[in-house]
């Protein structure tokens, strides 16, 4: 019988090489991704991977590579610090060495003694087995649909607040040059805003992002949207996978979604609808000109420290390896 050895990824060209190879052989979704522009993303480019070196572990087999389960560093707020976290990607398996998927599972309880681990792409097998190291589920949002273009008019187009006159409205996160703060609350643990994230994540290779922002004179980032291109049914549609506001009130980002309803142009295409989700607790679009809501199941799941175990957190669709 093979013996198994699970260590962490160096990320050395030469293992960078290797691991190419092996996910190029086992991967068994039908799409090949491009891994080295992948990895090139997570690790290189990835403003957060320079304060954080964790990158995943892979197991071998006599000297031979069986299994892979990645990490990309992220980072969170609470309480107003800063916290570090990786997105679990890529959990890749030769097939005729089971042991080594469990093995490196299992090591991911010393990894989330130090820092959150999120999971946003895991199979029912995984989720069983996060539930069972007692990783908080969030399990499903309401998503909510608002009739966009000339269309909008028939469901109460007045209804979004006014562009704020002192700001400017921007579409390009390469003129943010600051975020008035990295959190919208200190009270709960959410993601850390950057100008270096924003640039960064809507460059991934994964899917295309597209960003609507609000700042100021200076470049000082107030408010944003994250959309994706998507279809509803033959529909052209903007869904809206992450917001963020440092007002005190919802206004502002009413009216840069409201901008979005009207003027659907204002990212490349357009559309007909945009859609928006929010988690249990968050309100945000709850007040809204809805023409429906629906629950829609995710499988957001989150592994976290000891210290952090009951703290509230606010949840947003773009969290995890999803699109990178």
């Amino acid at each position: 019988m093979a013996k198994l050895q699970i260590s962490p990824y160096p990320d050395t060209p030469a293992s960078r090489e290797e691991l190419v190879a092996f996910l190029k052989e086992h991967w068994t979704p039908d799409e090949q991704p491009d891994w080295e522009r992948r990895m090139r993303f997570w690790w290189d480019e990835n403003p957060a991977a320079a304060g954080n070196r964790e990158r995943g572990r892979w197991v071998h087999a006599d000297g031979r590579l069986v299994c892979f389960g990645g990490s990309i560093p992220a980072a969170y707020a609470w309480r107003g610090n800063h916290c570090p976290a990786v997105y679990a990607t890529t959990f890749c398996v030769d097939t005729r060495f089971p042991k080594a998927a469990a093995m490196l599972f299992l090591k991911q309880r010393e990894v989330m003694q130090q820092q959150i681990i999120t999971h946003t792409t895991p199979n029912p097998r995984v989720q069983e087995a996060l539930l069972k190291m007692n990783a908080r589920a969030e399990k499903s949002v309401t998503r909510h649909y608002l009739l966009a273009g000339s269309a909008s008019q028939l469901s109460r187009r007045s209804w979004w607040p006014s562009f704020p006159t002192c700001k400017r409205l921007t579409t390009d996160p390469a003129e943010v040059a600051a975020v008035a703060r990295p959190f919208q609350r200190a009270d709960r643990i959410e993601k850390w805003i950057s100008p270096e994230y924003l640039r960064w994540f809507s460059r991934s290779p994964g899917r295309k992002h597209h960003f609507l922002g609000v700042v100021n004179s200076e470049g000082t980032l107030s408010s944003y949207l994250l959309a994706i291109r998507h279809s509803i049914k033959g529909l052209r549609s903007w869904d809206v996978l992450e917001s963020f506001t440092t007002e005190d009130d919802q206004s502002e980002l009413h009216a840069l979604i409201g901008l979005l309803v009207k003027q659907p142009d204002l990212l490349p295409g357009g559309a007909l609808l945009v859609t928006a989700a929010a988690f249990p607790g968050d309100p945000v679009w709850d007040r809204t000109p809805a023409l429906f809501r629906r629950h829609q199941q995710v499988c957001h799941f989150f592994l976290l420290p000891e210290a952090l175990r009951n703290a509230p957190k606010h949840t947003a669709m773009a969290e995890g390896d999803l699109g990178l």
